[in-house]
């Protein structure tokens, strides 16, 4: 019987764990003169290319003030699709905005590498970059694996006191 409770909370902290549906994406990147961090979000939990709703975040201390939509700039090819498979992004990539009217800036994936790139007047830069992404878990998600350890704890409680 104590063997069952013991995997009756195992079996609700690993289901916690496992039925995430992340929605929400916390990003990093750097390259050289580039820092840029924040969180975008999906429709779902991007096992296929997704479209990206928004974006949140700051480049080289600059907020990032949203997401350009399709076809807005004409000086990029570029598609706003995510998905959590490597690599990350299309040869489009995403595009963003930046709040100083600073210049839209478009990160994507080409040659094996992840780069961000943008354009001022006739001037392109092009800079390759470290590309980091990871889930952020549900509220459910949390709460379960809390309700998991909960009961592994009031479990453990009651086998001591009974020895």
């Amino acid at each position: 019987m104590k063997f069952q409770h013991l995997i009756l909370a195992g079996a609700v902290l690993a289901g916690g764990v496992s039925t995430a549906q992340a929605e929400t994406w916390l990003f990093s990147y750097t390259g050289p003169g580039i820092v840029a961090s924040g969180t975008f979000t999906t429709a779902g939990p991007a096992l296929s290319a997704e479209p990206i709703l928004s974006i949140t975040g700051t480049r080289n201390g600059v907020a990032i003030t949203g997401l350009v939509g399709l076809e807005e700039d004409p000086n990029f090819s570029y598609d706003n699709l995510f998905t959590i498979a490597q690599p990350n992004f299309s040869d489009g990539g995403m595009l963003f905005s930046l709040a100083n009217g600073g210049l839209n800036t478009n990160v994507y994936f080409f040659n094996n590498v992840y780069n961000e790139v943008y354009v001022d007047g006739l001037n392109v830069f092009d800079t390759p970059i470290s590309w980091s992404v990871t889930a952020v878990p549900e509220p459910a998600t949390v709460l379960s694996m809390l309700a998991g350890l909960g009961l592994l704890g009031v479990y453990m409680r009651k086998a001591r006191a009974e020895q």
